[in-house]
Formats: C-alpha cells, structure tokens, sequence
C-alpha cells in the first residue's frame, strides 16, 4: 500500500482507481475530457498523479459559503 508520500509521480490505471476511488470508466472520461494527463510507456499507459490532484483541487466544495 502507498502512503500519500511514496506514491508514484506516473501510476497505473489500477493503482489510481484504488487510491481515488475512481471508476475505470471514470479515469478514462478524465482523460478524454483533458480533466487529467496520462503518458505511454510501451503498450502501458501511466497516469499523471499530480493531475489527478490538481483536478480535485479545482471541484468545488461542499457547504462552503461564497
């Protein structure tokens, strides 16, 4: 199990899902959205983490006032 401060710069689409609870389907309709990057290694692809992080970042929060 990674810790928030050993987990990998470039993960897995598995290792993603896990650590966001995001759906396969999910990360791909990020990807295909520009929401969040991805590289290829080969025939794997690696996704950006800090994109990820960068993308909820960027969602509003819940039962904050303006």
């Amino acid at each position: 199990m990674h810790t928030l401060n050993n987990f990998p710069e470039y993960a897995s689409i598995p290792l993603i899902t896990q650590r966001f609870n995001i759906s396969r389907s999910g990360i791909y309709r990020m990807l295909s959205q520009g929401d969040i990057q991805a590289v290829k290694v080969g025939r794997s692809t690696r996704i950006v983490t800090r994109s990820v992080e960068a993308y909820f970042a960027r969602l509003p929060r819940l039962g904050v006032a303006a």
